[in-house]
């Protein structure tokens, strides 16, 4: 990584994990539309393709191809079905973030987890290169279901995850290629991607609620565009709601951490719960302190 890249992304870690950037030919936005139908068939072997040109009066070399329909019976081992990609169809290698969360990707993946086996399939967003000027008014014009990401040599130009054309990878198979990683998110940035995610997904976290804060500075503004004092007192939510979020997540999220220790490294129970503890008690007296002091702040304006 060149100097200034390296703020915002890393490099991947032996497990994968929530915000893992993989590059791979076989990553494509597949989608299924209301003409989609089960098809049977395999490889047709290049004696028979040759046969095959003949009888369509084509020239067609012998050499061994796929050959699929409906109307070739269908085999519970092999199924096959015709649907759609329109993601990067003129690209030879795409990207794709993971946005299956990582505790998800451990269990599928059979990372740390003993006698278990690969299952389940992982969530993924395509990566792709957008215009410049596209690229400007997304970082300033928030779109739930668009993120730009940080520029790196790795990524296409002006990269962009698309969460609405997010698509699944069959954990069998990703688990064969987690060499095809090339970065990884800092905490930051997988910060920001989780929030993105929820906002998108969800209506959740705290880009989707810093806009519908800004809404009740609206209604607090008569309907108007809010001054400064309404949006002071709205932000006293968002404040309210940050706590929580962090609560929620790194709060508890270090508590999971903690009993895997306990669990899997035989490490001490009562040291973890008692830096989890301390930890807890003081988001939520924090918690506690930022939910009063916003209450009196909308109390004051009714």
């Amino acid at each position: 990584m060149s100097a200034g890249e390296d703020a915002l992304w890393r490099e991947p870690e032996e497990h994968v994990l929530f915000g893992d950037v993989f590059k791979a030919s076989w990553l494509l936005d597949i989608f299924v539309r209301d003409d989609t139908q089960l098809i049977g068939g395999g490889e047709l072997a290049g004696n028979l393709v040759a046969k095959l040109g003949k009888w369509t009066n084509t020239d067609l070399p012998a050499e061994a191809v796929g050959l699929y329909s409906p109307s070739f019976p269908l085999k519970e081992a092999d199924r096959y079905a015709l649907a759609h990609a329109t993601y990067l169809s003129d690209a030879d290698v795409h990207h794709a973030i993971l946005v299956s969360d990582s505790c998800l990707a451990a269990t599928a993946l059979v990372q740390g987890r003993a006698n278990r086996s690969v299952s389940g399939r992982l969530l993924f967003a395509p990566a792709r290169g957008v215009s410049a000027e596209e690229y400007d008014k997304l970082q300033t014009e928030v779109d739930f279901g668009r993120l730009p990401l940080p520029a790196h040599v790795a990524l296409p130009d002006c990269p962009v995850a698309e969460l609405r054309q997010c698509f699944m990878v069959d954990a069998v198979h990703l688990k064969a290629h987690t060499d095809a990683r090339v970065l990884a998110c800092t905490e930051e940035l997988g910060e920001t991607l989780e929030a993105h995610w929820n906002a998108y997904a969800a209506r959740r976290g705290p880009v989707a609620y810093e806009r519908n804060t800004l809404k009740l500075a609206y209604l607090l503004a008569g309907g108007q565009p809010p001054e400064e004092a309404d949006e002071a007192v709205t932000d006293t939510i968002a404040e309210v709601l940050d706590c929580a979020w962090a609560l929620e997540g790194a709060g508890l999220e270090a508590v999971s951490a903690s009993e895997k220790a306990v669990r899997f490294d035989d490490e001490d129970a009562a040291a973890h719960a008692a830096q989890r503890l301390d930890d807890l008690v003081g988001r939520l007296r924090e918690l506690s302190h930022l939910a009063a002091d916003s209450a009196d702040a909308l109390s004051a304006r009714r």
